[in-house]
């Protein structure tokens, strides 16, 4: 019964007709799995893409997911390809990132819902369409700020949440440049953790990393996240992230520990700390998460103070 309902709530493609399909990029999405995640997909650069995305509905069976059609939600993702391809092509001055942000909104609200209520086949083929819209979205933005919910401190790249319906997490994504435009990966599996915080590292070389970080339970609002603490290490590798490094656990501190934990960007180390007036202290006696940064030997270790 359940799955009957929000089945109904799908869409698959444009109501205004098929359109028509460049037999190019056809044949660019048949040399790679449609279904991988942004980071192990090969960005595609479609000539349009409302031939593109009709390309992946036809030949893909992706779909646009919306959980209620009432206010037209899925003819306004249509929409922000059709504005998108504007701002490609200069018709448009400035890039639509209303239209993308509430198209990205609603289908990842709905996927959600999937996931945090039923799972079932149509849910792969509205992953499927998300993942590339995402991907394009991305591709287009001239700023960071655009696409993402934050950067970090440079503002070179930044971090992209989404979470089901109750407030566990679903999708980290990771934003960040190239010399091509801005690319897309998602950090770690579905429904792991929530991402928030991101740090870019540079070491004696001169090599570029990023840390994404989950440091606790709760963001500063007290909305739960998840149980585990993450830390994932990425360095460039040409147009992609290459995750070289990852720490899941909190085997560093006691499970009476009432604090939180503080990167110091300085000595690349998390600490347990406790807050004194406006400053976080670290707690003596308590264990930290090192982190050694040496291009793809990079590793984290737990280490006594």
């Amino acid at each position: 019964m359940l799955l009957a309902l929000v089945a109904g709530l799908f869409t698959s493609c444009r109501n205004d007709g098929k359109g028509q399909q460049d037999p190019d990029v056809q044949g660019e999405m048949a040399d790679q799995d449609v279904r991988l995640a942004p980071g192990d997909y090969v960005v595609e650069e479609p000539g349009k893409l409302m031939e593109y995305f009709d390309a992946l509905c036809h030949n893909h069976c992706a779909m646009v997911a919306v959980h209620v059609n009432d206010n037209n939600d899925s003819l306004k993702v249509w929409q922000a390809i059709k504005s998108l391809d504007e701002f490609k092509s200069g018709e448009r001055a400035f890039y639509p990132a209303e239209e993308v942000r509430h198209a990205l909104g609603v289908m990842a609200f709905e996927l959600g819902y999937c996931f945090n209520h039923a799972g079932f086949e149509d849910t792969n083929r509205a992953e499927l369409f998300f993942f590339r819209f995402l991907e394009q979205a991305v591709r287009l933005s001239p700023q960071v700020d655009f696409v993402t919910d934050f950067h970090c401190a440079d503002g070179t790249a930044g971090i992209l949440n989404y979470h089901e319906w109750s407030p566990s997490p679903m999708y980290s994504f990771l934003v960040y440049p190239t010399e091509n435009g801005l690319r897309v990966r998602m950090v770690g599996k579905v429904g792991e953790f929530r991402i928030n915080k991101l740090f870019h590292l540079t070491d004696d070389a001169g090599c570029d990393y990023y840390l994404c970080s989950n440091e606790g339970d709760h963001d500063d609002a007290g909305v739960f996240y998840g149980t585990t603490f993450c830390q994932y290490l990425y360095m460039r590798d040409g147009e992609n992230m290459k995750e070289i490094a990852s720490y899941v656990g909190h085997d560093f501190v006691s499970d009476e520990f009432e604090g939180k934990f503080v990167f110091n960007p300085r000595l690349l180390r998390w600490d347990c700390c406790k807050k004194v007036g406006d400053k976080y202290v670290r707690v003596e006696g308590t264990r930290s998460l090192q982190l050694a940064l040496d291009g793809e030997k990079s590793f984290f270790s737990v280490v006594a103070q």
